[in-house]
């Protein structure tokens, strides 16, 4: 079975954590539509290219290659506008989708008419317990003869994304009411577009307290751009400055932002240096 749902998975220099995260899509209890691999000018392509063609047929899926590196902003955006699904989700190359995710957000999406909804990531599946929590909820599930039964939600508002550390891979949504990536953004470009979405009149959404995606390394310091804690910062500052300029959010928002954020910066800055000598 499938439903109506376009997966959209930008990929750079990644064909070694490809096929993890398409397995992850493939291996869903209810299948999405569609997946669309855009790949960001990497040096790689034709190995992920291989690797993307090679599922069976069972799931529609496409690959996009860009001439030239853009930014996972401009990939996801080459992704939305490819879209042929009523609902839009995404999933990154080096992350993974627990067995129930489509069926869990994709039913709740349409029961309750939903715009826009998150859930529950874990940044670090190799971290203790993480896995752990995933079979406990599997087994809850199965116990109570259904997904949706033994779930709880929470609301969902501009307030959410301020408070909580969330991952592209959390989000699905209504794609008539999706709003494009700020290309102008190399980090802080997820939380720019929630803020974006929630702060609509009217937007209908909803948080599952469950966790359903992971993915394989610490919110900070570690690979890839999550590894400059200070660009981190800054493009967080930028993103609040960019969505109190446009209206999204209160002055309040803004100044309770900018404040957390500057409390939080030496605190990562520490931890990130703490790491680097235990390991040295």
């Amino acid at each position: 079975m499938s439903c109506d749902v376009s997966v959209i998975t930008p990929t750079y220099n990644s064909s070694g954590t490809l096929k993890r995260a398409l397995d992850s899509i493939y291996g869903q209890s209810l299948h999405p539509r569609e997946i669309i691999v855009v790949d960001d000018g990497s040096d790689d392509w034709k190995q992920s290219r291989l690797i993307a063609t090679s599922y069976p047929h069972c799931i529609a899926i496409r690959f996009i290659h860009m001439d030239k590196n853009q930014g996972p902003s401009v990939a996801r955006n080459i992704g939305i506008s490819a879209a042929r699904s009523r609902y839009l989700a995404f999933l990154d190359s080096d992350d993974v989708w627990y067995e129930d995710k489509v069926a869990i957000q994709h039913g709740l999406m349409t029961n309750q008419n939903l715009d826009f909804s998150m859930h529950q990531y874990c940044h670090d599946r190799t971290r203790l317990g993480c896995d752990r929590d995933r079979d406990r909820d599997r087994d809850r599930d199965r116990e109570d003869s259904g997904h949706m039964s033994s779930l709880s939600f929470s609301p969902l508002s501009s307030w959410t994304p301020l408070l909580r550390n969330d991952s592209t891979n959390s989000v699905m949504v209504l794609k008539e009411k999706m709003v494009l990536y700020d290309t102008s953004l190399r980090r802080g470009e997820d939380f720019t577009l929630y803020m974006e979405l929630l702060s609509r009149p009217g937007c209908r959404a909803l948080y599952i307290e469950r966790v359903l995606a992971g993915g394989f390394k610490s919110t900070i310091g570690a690979s890839g751009l999550s590894h400059d804690v200070k660009a981190m910062h800054v493009g967080r500052m930028l993103a609040l400055k960019k969505l109190a300029d446009r209206g999204c959010i209160s002055i309040f928002q803004y100044l309770f932002g900018i404040s957390t954020e500057t409390v939080k910066y030496p605190i990562r800055v520490l931890r990130v240096s703490l790491r680097t000598r235990v390991a040295t």
